[in-house]
């Protein structure tokens, strides 16, 4: 599996086999994440505060989409301000949890470094 896949698939990010995230998926708490990889043993919150930076990635992200969702129904659509603001809303409230799993999906490949030997080698078994 490619860098790529394992982030929107939300794959550890050492052997990229095992899952981050607790299934099925609960509306109470959509960032709970497992304690260690199934697979390689591998700490999902390597230490307290890890995903901080996390919230940087999905700031940055989701601000100049939003920019450019507000701009293209401003510019091209021609709608007006409370519409425009009206679909990005809308757009926000079906994607934020999307959104804050992919960012720290990213976040923990940023830091956390592939090895193909992860899983003969686990770190917690």
């Amino acid at each position: 599996m490619n860098i790529l896949s394992s982030i929107f698939k939300y794959r550890c990010p050492r052997c990229r086999e095992g899952k981050l995230y607790v299934e099925p998926f609960e509306i109470s708490n959509p960032l709970n994440m497992v304690d260690h990889c199934e697979v390689c043993g591998q700490k999902t919150m390597p230490e307290p505060g890890f995903y901080y930076g996390a919230m940087f990635l999905s700031y940055i992200a989701t601000g100049f989409l939003y920019l450019f969702i507000i701009g293209f129904c401003l510019i091209v659509l021609k709608w007006t301000v409370n519409q425009s603001f009206l679909l990005l809303i809308a757009f926000v409230a079906l994607t934020y949890f999307k959104t804050a799993r992919l960012s720290r999906s990213l976040w923990i490949h940023v830091i956390v470094k592939y090895d193909k030997e992860a899983k003969n080698h686990p770190l917690h078994k």
